[in-house]
């Protein structure tokens, strides 16, 4: 009876080993694209990137979704490696600096000497589920500073929001992180070339 036991006991402990080992193991995705071409000669401007913030239910590295028209859900086992504020402020840093239209391009924390700031805050980046396929969208609302200027009506150039959505080509995370790399080099270029054409005039 004891064997009966001790053996019952084994096979239990057993399975619940085995039944943890079965949790999958958590993904965790970043944006790849090449940064956008855009057009024009170079100013003399100097860029810092200011730390960019974000809507509370996108905060954090949780990727979010929709499934219903008042439902937030976020995966489980799927995550941004950062957060989309990090990711954003950061892929667009790097555009910028790619883009070559302007003298130099800071991120935050940089010693260097800046002539305009870029402010930024994430509004929404999440996956919107529908009946005819899923969908990244993101929208981003910039503010660009003249530090240069003497009045503050002078400081503030432009406030503007940018918002852009891509088609994922499967129901999978996988697939919508592609489309929101796609999103999120349509905004770049759009910010870009926003930026350049002010800090011109």
């Amino acid at each position: 009876m004891r064997q009966l036991i001790l053996a019952v006991l084994v096979l239990a402990l057993t399975g619940c080993g085995a039944a943890r080992n079965q949790v999958p193991d958590t993904r965790f995705y970043t944006l790849e694209y090449d940064s956008p071409v855009v057009e024009g000669e170079r100013t003399e401007a100097v860029i810092g990137l200011s730390r960019f913030g974000a809507a509370p239910e996108f905060g954090s590295p949780a990727m979010v979704y929709r499934d219903l028209s008042f439902g937030r859900q976020q995966y489980t086992y799927h995550q941004w490696r950062a957060a989309p504020q990090v990711l954003a402020a950061d892929y667009l840093r790097r555009d910028m600096q790619a883009s070559g239209l302007f003298l130099a391009v800071a991120g935050p924390g940089s010693a260097l000497p800046v002539t305009h700031r870029l402010e930024g805050m994430v509004e929404e980046w999440m996956e919107v589920d529908g009946e005819d396929g899923w969908q990244a969208t993101a929208e981003l609302t910039v503010t660009l500073l003249d530090l240069r200027a003497e009045a503050v009506p002078d400081l503030v150039l432009f406030q503007r929001t940018y918002r852009a959505s891509e088609p994922s080509a499967k129901k999978n995370p996988g697939s919508v992180v592609e489309a929101m790399s796609r999103v999120m080099r349509i905004l770049s270029e759009r910010i870009i070339a926003d930026v350049h054409a002010a800090t011109r005039e």
